[in-house]
């Protein structure tokens, strides 16, 4: 399946996002970064390459943590915002499928919800593992199944009931790693062992009255298939979705259970 077309739209959408990724996506991915550095068992002195940067926070964490710290991302406004905003650690434009790093030029690869939005993971894998030293860590994340989060099971009861599906680009799979089994399974075959997996109890905290429009500037996937869309499905999905959101409303906003999980392996020596 040629998923460059879906690429393409994702490398679009997360340009778009930049802006607002502090204020909507990383309220989620924050949570899941100190269990990551965790894992990964980082040390001063010690070389990361954090892939999937968005606008920093992993890759400057480990700076702060007295790691030698580069962030890429394949979204241009994504390397402008991290540069502005950790101008200490080193930021460039990089594709995870295709690292633009000699083998063995890391002690340790981080990627942080970044495999939920590639078009090739074995791919993505594969470079991970290429640009480690051996018994190099590498550590990634993804949301948790449907069935498993009050947040994914609410928009897919909703989402293709509502829209047509089909008038989204065709997309990889996007829960192929919420299954640990088959994730743990990618990972051997990339050639990590000493697997682990750990799930974590992120939340969705989305500011402001209207969940709808906080979803959509909180990632790209869904966007696209609402996006797809006529006025009147559009309308139709943010009656819905904010209805069944209701019992998650604080004084702020919504706090919405989106459990994450997070995947370990190590370059063998």
């Amino acid at each position: 399946m040629d998923y460059s077309s879906f690429k393409d739209a994702e490398r679009s959408g997360w340009n778009e996002r930049a802006a607002v990724y502090e204020s909507h996506t990383a309220l989620a991915t924050l949570q899941i970064a100190p269990a990551m550095l965790d894992a990964l068992r980082l040390r001063p002195g010690m070389r990361l390459l954090d892939v999937a940067c968005g606008t920093g926070n992993v890759a400057a964490a480990a700076s702060a943590l007295g790691c030698e710290a580069c962030g890429i991302d394949f979204a241009p406004a994504m390397i402008a915002q991290a540069k502005a905003r950790f101008p200490g650690t080193v930021f460039q434009e990089g594709d995870a499928e295709a690292l633009d790093f000699d083998e063995a030029s890391f002690d340790a690869v981080s990627n942080n919800m970044g495999l939920f939005h590639v078009s090739d993971t074995a791919l993505a894998l594969s470079e991970a593992r290429r640009v480690l030293v051996p018994g190099g860590r590498f550590s990634f994340s993804q949301w948790a199944a449907p069935e498993e989060s009050d947040l994914y099971r609410m928009l897919f009861s909703i989402i293709p009931r509502v829209a047509d599906m089909t008038r989204a680009d065709p997309a990889p799979d996007a829960y192929a790693l919420s299954d640990p089994a088959a994730a743990q399974g990618m990972l051997r075959n990339a050639g990590f062992d000493a697997v682990e997996t750990r799930r974590l109890d992120t939340v969705l905290l989305a500011n402001g009255p209207d969940f709808f429009e906080f979803f959509l500037n909180f990632g790209v996937r869904v966007p696209l298939i609402v996006q797809a869309q006529d006025p009147d499905v559009q309308d139709q999905l943010r009656r819905e979705i904010n209805a069944a959101v209701q019992p998650y409303q604080t004084p702020q906003g919504y706090e919405v259970p989106m459990p994450s999980l997070l995947y370990t392996g190590q370059k063998p020596c």
